[in-house]
């Protein structure tokens, strides 16, 4: 991502509305370039300055008359400019919001707009629930996220070597288990190297191969003893992702090789761990 890119997904990035991976994206440019990330923590500051310094006006209570005399009569505006001072311009810069003379209302519009806020109470918060991923989708959303991130940042591998018995003695130094590492080169899948990962709220290895020109990051961490045993695959955002699980670990593979191609794979490892 370039200076360019950055700085138009800013605002989207400012009001949490990218998805996750491109939140990645511009994080990552945000930490390499100094004059991006001083335009991102100056607009960052002056969205607060502006939410923390807007003057928000408790109405008079002399206010009330005048508007319903103003509603009635359809008078002009110098009854209202003959309040208490300031009353004017706030009422006219901010008649949109129903705080500033929220408390002058009678009661019966104060149960209409209660019953508004009740629903949009329900819309944004109810049928969100409704709608949320399951924690299989979330964590896929994770794994696409780390793939990618591991790309963009050059950051494949943490120990670069093709060779299991170089790899394998690294994680297992790093990690409170040993996964599995197997040299795949014969089959078309060639061991890149490995490296330490955050998933699932534990640290994970990822064994990286290769096929073609394309990466797999093969994501491992130990299984829980309810874990079922069955493969799933899934699509997400043009990544192809499969999960299984063995006695000992979870597996997930994810790569933007196609899912044969990539179900080929995951049969391949699986002949070649020990346990199998």
């Amino acid at each position: 991502m370039n200076c360019e890119e950055a700085i138009k997904l800013m605002d989207g990035y400012l009001d949490g509305e990218l998805d996750p991976i491109m939140n990645q994206a511009i994080e990552h440019h945000l930490r390499e370039c100094h004059n991006c990330d001083q335009a991102y923590k100056t607009q960052r500051s002056l969205i607060g300055a502006i939410g923390n310094a807007t003057p928000y006006f408790k109405a008079p209570a002399e206010l009330r008359e005048r508007i319903r005399s103003s509603l009635r009569e359809e008078t002009t505006e110098q009854p209202v400019r003959n309040g208490v001072p300031g009353a004017h311009v706030v009422f006219h810069k901010r008649q949109p919001e129903p705080r500033s003379i929220l408390s002058e209302i009678p009661w019966n519009w104060l149960g209409l707009a209660a019953a508004i806020i009740f629903a949009a109470i329900i819309a944004f918060n109810v049928v969100p629930r409704s709608q949320r991923p399951g924690p299989d989708q979330f964590l896929a959303t994770q794994l696409i996220a780390s793939h990618v991130r591991s790309l963009m940042a050059n950051h494949l591998t943490d120990v670069a070597s093709s060779d299991q018995h170089t790899v394998k003695p690294w994680l297992d130094a790093k990690l409170d288990f040993a996964p599995a590492v197997v040299d795949l080169s014969e089959k078309g899948f060639p061991l890149v190297g490995g490296r330490l990962d955050y998933l699932d709220n534990r640290p994970v290895a990822a064994l990286i191969y290769q096929r073609h020109k394309h990466f797999i990051n093969l994501f491992v961490w130990p299984a829980g003893s309810d874990a079922a045993g069955a493969t799933r695959a899934m699509t997400r955002q043009g990544y192809q992702l499969f999960h299984w699980v063995d006695p000992d670990f979870n597996y997930w593979a994810v790569s933007d090789i196609n899912a044969k191609e990539l179900q080929e794979f995951k049969q391949l490892f699986e002949e070649q761990i020990p346990h199998h």
